[in-house]
């Protein structure tokens, strides 16, 4: 008799392993797992909780049986949702006849080990500011491959607004998901800080701390109320916060309520938290020394704006002015679209190069603004004076 495990033999609890192998001796194939908290003779695998499943020798339904084909060969595909395991190593034993770990000796068997891990969530913020207007990606990693994804809850003042505001994501192949904060969305937020959390399924895959709105028992019409689905009547649960409407919690206290709905006993979910800051969108340009015709310079600035956003930049002297079509319009200076780049204290930053060769004497006025964030914009003055710059004379 042979057994072996498809992939990696090393698994996240809810996965499905196939096992597989030859059997010459008989039609049947009889299975049972041996590892850590189950019975030192082995229990039957085919049982959700197999810690109260011992296989005992010649009972038939302390294994899982499984028919060998006509080539002598066998397949069972073990969905490990909803199972009673501990993390660590684990042996199955592929056996002959019905018997247990103790009483090998007369029926030919087979082993295989493999490593049970339990699924677990992580999470980050593409930013921890993000200005009122602006997107921020909420990325991680869920391994497990939980099918209904992972469900996503932002928490500040007065957000969310309703309840699909709790969003799901789906988990990509490698565990990986990414989830948007649309400009849409931030744009609507208050100033202020907002607490994000990440739901896993775990091995059960149903979430069970959900929000429900609307007349459904414990909820009145207009409310919203998290619900915990593991506990009190079946398909309706008990409430365990208000998230909308009279009486509701905000921000921290939320996140906090919520958190400890998920750390119920009763509830096989896990998460992971995180935190943003939304603030209103600004831009800040350092100040601009007088400079000369014919100065190459940079003008900087900081802003909440995120890396890559657009921002226009124009720098037009005082003199611009509509004028008379028999008048010159003649002027000097420059204008260009650049991107914000990271910046390296807290803020990211904005630069634009200037040269002045072809400036008039005059007085310039500055101006930044993004582009999709239009509320973020400052403006500046600076002189460009007659001649080049006076050089330093070296002391004697």
């Amino acid at each position: 008799v042979t057994i072996v495990a498809a992939g990696s033999q090393s698994y996240y609890l809810g996965e499905e392993i196939k096992f597989s192998g030859t059997n010459t001796e008989t039609y049947k194939t009889y299975l049972f797992i041996v590892g850590p908290n189950l019975p030192d003779n082995g229990a039957n695998i085919g049982k959700d909780d197999p810690r109260h499943w011992e296989t005992v020798t010649n009972q038939v339904n302390t294994s899982k049986v499984v028919d060998v084909n006509g080539d002598n060969t066998w397949s069972w595909k073990w969905g490990t949702a909803n199972y009673a395991l501990d993390a660590g190593s684990y042996t199955i034993y592929a056996v002959s006849q019905p018997k247990n770990k103790e009483n090998l000796g007369a029926a030919a068997f087979g082993t295989v080990s493999i490593v049970i891990k339990k699924p677990f969530v992580s999470a980050t913020a593409s930013q921890s500011t993000v200005a009122q207007g602006d997107k921020v990606f909420i990325t991680g990693i869920a391994e497990g491959q939980p099918p209904k994804g992972v469900q996503i809850w932002v928490l500040g003042k007065n957000y969310p607004k309703e309840a699909g505001d709790v969003k799901t994501e789906a988990v990509n192949s490698d565990g990986s998901f990414k989830y948007e904060i649309t400009r849409t969305t931030t744009g609507g937020m208050y100033a202020g800080q907002y607490f994000v959390v990440v739901q896993h399924t775990m091995q059960n895959t149903i979430f069970d701390v959900v929000p429900a709105a609307g007349a459904t028992g414990t909820t009145a019409a207009g409310k919203t109320v998290v619900m915990n689905m593991q506990l009190g009547t079946a398909g309706v649960g008990t409430k365990v916060f208000t998230l909308l409407g009279a009486g509701s919690l905000q921000g921290s206290d939320a996140a906090e309520a919520l958190v400890q709905g998920i750390n119920d006993p009763n509830v096989d979910d896990t998460y992971t938290k995180l935190q943003f800051i939304v603030e209103t969108p600004k831009i800040t340009i350092a100040p601009i020394s007088d400079k000369h015709v014919g100065d190459k310079f940079t003008i900087t600035a900081t802003t909440n704006l995120a890396v890559d956003d657009d921002v226009l930049v124009q720098v037009v002297s005082s003199s611009f002015k509509p004028t008379q079509k028999s008048q010159s319009g003649e002027f000097s200076g420059a204008g260009q679209t650049i991107k914000v780049k990271k910046g390296d204290s807290g803020l990211n930053a904005l630069s634009y190069d200037v040269d002045a060769s072809a400036f008039k004497p005059d007085e310039y006025l500055v101006t930044m603004q993004g582009v999709l964030v239009t509320a973020a914009s400052d403006s500046a003055l600076f002189n460009v004076l007659e001649g080049s710059a006076p050089t330093a004379v070296p002391c004697t």
